[in-house]
């Protein structure tokens, strides 16, 4: 077995175990007649291939007999009984339109795809990644043209914006920053003639500064690739999602679009919290003092490998 597999299946069992303690406390919960929130899980896909065709169909089967799919920036109280999950897709490929998107119809299910408006009809230039491995190019994926987009159904497609070029932006100066969000959203608005409001960061990749140009760009939602819970209640500007592959099993497929990779965004965090603790450790071979314990934490995402 690879150690890529090993980490997958590793990720699964951690993630069993946090579904199953969840499940107790909230039951515990229920009998104490305190019913637990409603929380929405958004998971997000690349390319469905005509290879994985059949395997992303099963999943939204499953998603339509299990859940209650509504759009990733649903805000408000949220429909009671079912698990509630949104479906999105970055960057916009050409497969999403052959072979995901009459799959989402079939249900009327709501999905969202985030569009690199500076790459429609052309091969992407920037790096395609899959399971941590960087994609050779004979299987890089197209991006769909504006008459494609165009095509979409409204009423079940929102299109929003992965900036214009791709790029990693807390690498960017500010000023190119403003840019490729003011720029990107101009851009789509004209191709959809609809407002648009919200974006995914190209590689989960984001800072404190980022979020403050969305907000400055008039971006009401934004979304990164760190596995969460939502509460649609808050107004908060950021909210997670969860990495997802028509390559699942079910129970993979099932534990991640119940919310149950929560974990993950946890050890994302307590990583941050002490990684000043650990390089001042490394650079004087002793606890880190008071000052460097309390050292502002970068709060750049990190991307989900697997």
């Amino acid at each position: 077995m690879s150690s890529v597999d090993l980490r997958r299946n590793l990720k699964i069992a951690i993630s069993l175990v946090y579904y199953v303690v969840r499940g107790i406390y909230r039951s515990s919960l229920r009998l104490l007649g305190r019913a637990p929130e409603q929380r929405l899980t958004i998971i997000y896909y690349h390319g469905v291939t005509r290879s994985c065709k059949l395997s992303f169909a099963r999943q939204m089967q499953a998603l339509h007999r299990d859940a209650h799919v509504v759009p990733a920036s649903y805000r408000g109280e949220l429909p009671l009984g079912r698990k509630c999950v949104a479906v999105t897709f970055d960057d916009a490929f050409v497969s999403l339109a052959e072979n995901a998107l009459p799959q989402l119809g079939k249900y009327s299910s709501h999905c969202t795809i985030f569009v690199p408006v500076g790459w429609l009809g052309r091969t992407p230039g920037w790096r395609i990644e899959t399971t941590g491995l960087v994609a050779p190019p004979e299987l890089s994926e197209v991006v769909m043209s504006s008459e494609q987009l165009q095509s979409l159904n409204p009423s079940l497609v929102s299109l929003a914006s992965h900036t214009v070029t791709h790029p990693s932006l807390p690498s960017l100066e500010p000023e190119r920053v403003q840019e490729e969000l003011a720029r990107s959203r101009l851009l789509l608005a004209e191709l959809s003639g609809r407002e648009v409001l919200e974006l995914s960061f190209p590689y989960g990749a984001y800072d404190e500064s980022t979020i403050a140009s969305c907000r400055a760009a008039c971006y009401e939602t934004v979304y990164s690739i760190t596995p969460e819970e939502i509460d649609t209640t808050s107004q908060k500007i950021l909210r997670g999602r969860t990495s997802t592959d028509p390559s699942d099993g079910p129970l993979e497929f099932f534990l991640k679009f119940n919310g149950a990779y929560e974990w993950m965004g946890f050890s994302v965090a307590v990583k941050q919290a002490l990684r000043p603790i650990l390089r001042a450790i490394r650079r004087t071979g002793r606890p880190a003092t008071k000052a460097v314990q309390n050292a502002p934490i970068d709060d750049t995402n990190i991307r989900d490998a697997g």
